[in-house]
């Protein structure tokens, strides 16, 4: 799931800054599991 997102910004802004943003959303949810003390999915389950 930060593959994806990883690859997307790394066509539009670059390698570098690509592998920044992916870094600070792993951190986050990181986080929040730590925080909530559960791991919260990547993915949203249909409805």
């Amino acid at each position: 799931m930060i593959a994806p997102a990883y690859k997307r910004i790394a066509e539009r802004r670059g390698k570098m800054i690509a592998r920044v943003a992916a870094g600070r959303r792993l951190l986050t949810l990181v986080y929040y599991g730590l925080r909530d003390g559960e791991i919260r999915c990547l993915r949203r389950e249909a409805t």
